[in-house]
């Protein structure tokens, strides 16, 4: 396989958006968009429709740009997760590996105290 050929997606989750990223492995930045992308804002942004729509847009970007084989990482907590990954392995054949990147804390730092007013 040609290094031509390999591509970086990296998918962070935030509260209120998704951010996506498409990387060389040089780590350039080739293409990136984000769910704020088809003009919706608020909680909209996190909708099940708007998912499968944005990963069409990057798709066809990728496919423009010659790219076959994808790395995934994924970073961040949010209920559409499970959902765009789904779409994922459905848009694309050539994925190589899906990488979990979330830090998870094992009961680490307490919680500050709730302001009582």
């Amino acid at each position: 396989m040609q290094r031509k050929k390999f591509i970086i997606l990296s998918i962070t989750f935030t509260t209120n958006n998704t951010f996506y990223s498409i990387t060389d492995l040089k780590g350039n930045v080739v293409f990136w968009s984000s769910c704020g992308v088809k003009k919706q804002k608020g909680t909209k942004k996190m909708s099940t429709i708007l998912v499968p729509n944005v990963l069409t847009i990057i798709k066809d970007n990728i496919t423009y740009l010659g790219y076959k084989y994808i790395y995934i990482k994924v970073k961040g907590f949010s209920k559409n997760k499970k959902l765009t990954i789904k779409c994922l392995r459905q848009l694309f054949s050539n994925i190589i590996l899906i990488h979990e990147k979330t830090f998870f804390p094992h009961n680490g730092c307490k919680n500050s105290k709730i302001k009582r007013l």
